[in-house]
């Protein structure tokens, strides 16, 4: 049996890195799609609020959308990039869009109780 050369070596761990590397990013993006989803609920709620609060919620759900957004731009920018160097900046986006639904939600809650 044939020793493997260094360079078959290299080429199976860069096809490991990339596969590794595309399930990444599909993960992200079924993060997003469900981001997605939760927020269009809010936009649903929207309608359901309060006049006095409808402004407050627009506001916030913008901000919630920018974020989303952000994320979403990201995320295609790792396809064309080193996901490492992504990663992190993705997570956090993640993260801002978290507390920025997390704060629209709890004006819809709020208005609710109202």
């Amino acid at each position: 049996m044939p020793k493997s050369t260094a360079q078959e070596k290299n080429t199976d761990k860069q096809t490991v890195d990339t596969d590794a590397q595309r399930r990444t990013i599909q993960q992200f993006g079924e993060v997003l799609d469900q981001w997605r989803s939760k927020i269009d609920d809010l936009m649903v709620q929207i309608d359901l609020a309060d006049l006095d609060v409808r402004d407050e919620i627009r506001k916030r759900l913008e901000t919630t959308e920018n974020a989303y957004l952000a994320a979403r731009s990201r995320l295609s920018q790792a396809v064309d990039s080193n996901l490492s160097s992504v990663r992190d900046a993705l997570e956090q986006l993640i993260r801002d869009l978290r507390s920025a639904y997390d704060s629209t939600e709890a004006v819809v809650r709020r208005s609710r109780e109202d």
